[in-house]
């Protein structure tokens, strides 16, 4: 699933490689997706991508930002999207969810695996959009300061039974952060994901706080975690630590195996000794 750190490299990868390209033809895709979540049909996207140039790329959260033409953004991300980008015809999926055909012809294609977006949005609308929500800070942002990390803590009350792994990846949440980047991201800061967020000292938000900006700092720049790929099928270079395939393993810290529960609707994994519950 893309997160933030993917979203970032694979917007910069695609800002490198399709602004200025001129788009012949681009639609929604041969393949019908009950969770490939758009806002028109087929025929509308192919008259928005006819012709268009290609503008900038930007990430923003777990979503990658297209301008196409002067007057819309295509929006991807936020899940299971393959994006990918070819040089030749041969390597084009079968099926596909999102299709650009360029005039120097090279392709863009995006298949959703799960659920995903291909949002092709008047750029009037994208701020407001509950995916995209320009107004939200990333941790990688500058503004997502000490300060401004604390801050979300406040509204909590004394009895709140928010979880930390509710509190990063639900409510508040930490924008463009889902369950694949929360497991390192605590396992570094040595805290349990069922540790209560009220329970935390100010130490050990403190830690918390350097091990979010620190892990995502590494994860994008090593292009992503290693089971996922960029716009060039290449799997990044962050090998994660805590995985469905840790369970059992020793502890790089202590030697504890590596422990894996059920918990709000997904896997945790953690160290039983390390992080402190």
């Amino acid at each position: 699933m893309i997160e933030l750190p993917e979203a970032i490299v694979i917007a910069r990868q695609m800002d490198a490689t399709l602004k200025g390209k001129q788009i012949v033809s681009g639609d929604r895709g041969n393949t019908p997706h009950k969770f490939a979540f758009a806002n028109g049909t087929s025929e509308d996207y192919a008259a928005i991508f006819a012709g268009q140039t290609v503008g900038g790329s930007t990430a923003h959260g777990m979503s990658i930002l297209t301008e196409i033409g002067a007057d819309h953004t295509l929006v991807l991300g936020c899940g299971g999207e393959r994006i990918s980008f070819h040089t030749d015809e041969r390597t084009l999926p079968k099926k596909h969810q999102l299709f650009v055909h360029f005039a120097d012809g090279g392709y863009l294609t995006v298949t959703i695996s799960g659920w995903g977006n291909t949002f092709l949005l008047p750029r009037a609308e994208v701020g407001q959009h509950p995916h995209v929500q320009q107004e939200r800070i990333t941790p990688l942002d500058d503004a997502f300061t000490w300060d401004y990390f604390q801050a979300l803590f406040a509204p909590l009350p004394p009895d709140s039974k928010t979880s930390l792994k509710y509190f990063i990846v639900s409510e508040p949440g930490l924008w463009g952060l889902g369950n694949g980047c929360l497991q390192d991201i605590l396992f570094h800061a040595r805290l349990h994901p069922r540790r209560k967020a009220v329970a935390t000292s100010e130490a050990e938000r403190r830690a918390l706080y350097d091990s979010v900006r620190a892990t995502l700092r590494q994860m994008v720049d090593q292009g992503g975690r290693n089971d996922e790929v960029d716009l060039y099928g290449q799997p990044g270079g962050y090998r994660r630590i805590l995985h469905s395939k840790s369970v059992g393993q020793p502890c790089p810290n202590c030697g504890a195996p590596f422990e894996k529960e059920q918990y709000l609707g997904g896997s945790i994994y953690f160290c039983p000794t390390c992080q402190v519950n």
